[in-house]
């Protein structure tokens, strides 16, 4: 499925509805801040290392807020270690992907700087990377193997950047490289799984350097979303498969369904 390209003026409205959203959500964010964030930290650190139970709830209602309805599709595996590759629309890809299981992303260096957000992002143990720096892509997938390992879930956005979700950008494959490391290594396993993300109308999208505000207003106050999560055939990896023919090889399931109606 695709919908028409488009690039609404949108404005600042306030309707009550728009306000009681808004309302919600700094209430959530201060929440989540002041007490759910430490008592996060807390469980992670001395209870249970992949407690998801808060992000999720906090994720879902997030997604509420929007007005973004989560529908997943395919043949969802939950085995562990596994590296999820996925088209990049919009920030709601991080939550709506966060719902489904405790869930580690790499994220680009700017976001550990952002209040609150950056907070939130190191309890989901995020890994940030600089891609202006070979050596920190490098120490990204050091980190990104040893979570690996240990038993979680690493997901990534190749294309680096956002798109409108009529069409995929070029798949980087720095990242990937991971997955020859871990396979090579004395008897681990790996399984990549390419996850398709669509949305159900344009304004879902937020492309490039677009302001947060106004996109965030704009889902407040526009018709309800679908993002349909297709969980792709996973790809069992092989010592035939290097990191670019991987990122090809993602690239063309996930193009293959967001090109499917279904």
């Amino acid at each position: 499925m695709s919908y028409p390209i488009s690039n609404p003026k949108l404005s600042l409205d306030f309707r009550p509805e728009v306000a009681l959203r808004a309302t919600g959500l700094v209430l959530l964010l201060g929440f989540s801040f002041l007490i759910a964030a430490p008592i996060q930290w807390a469980i992670l650190r001395f209870v249970a290392p992949n407690s998801n139970v808060l992000p999720r709830l906090f994720y879902s209602l997030v997604l509420w807020l929007s007005k973004i309805r989560v529908k997943v599709h395919g043949l969802r595996q939950d085995e562990v270690p596994q590296l999820i590759a996925a088209n990049h629309v919009s920030w709601t890809d991080i939550p709506a992907l966060g719902t489904l299981r405790f869930t580690s992303f790499v994220a680009k260096i700017e976001v550990a700087t952002w209040p609150i957000v950056g907070t939130f992002a190191r309890l989901q143990r995020s890994i940030f990377i600089d891609r202006g720096k070979p050596k920190s892509i490098q120490a990204a997938n050091r980190t990104m193997a040893d979570l690996i390992r240990s038993g979680l879930c690493v997901a990534l956005f190749p294309e680096g950047t956002t798109y409108d979700g009529t069409e995929l950008g070029g798949f980087r494959s720095a990242h990937f490289a991971v997955a020859p490391d871990i396979l090579n290594s004395s008897g681990a396993r790996l399984r990549i799984h390419p996850v398709a993300i669509r949305y159900s109308a344009p304004h879902a999208a937020w492309i490039g350097d677009a302001l947060l505000l106004p996109h965030v207003i704009g889902l407040f106050s526009g018709p309800a979303i679908t993002c349909d999560l297709i969980f792709c055939p996973p790809i069992e990896l092989d010592a035939g498969l290097d990191r670019k023919a991987i990122a090809l090889e993602c690239r063309r399931r996930i193009a293959a369904a967001l090109a499917s109606e279904g």
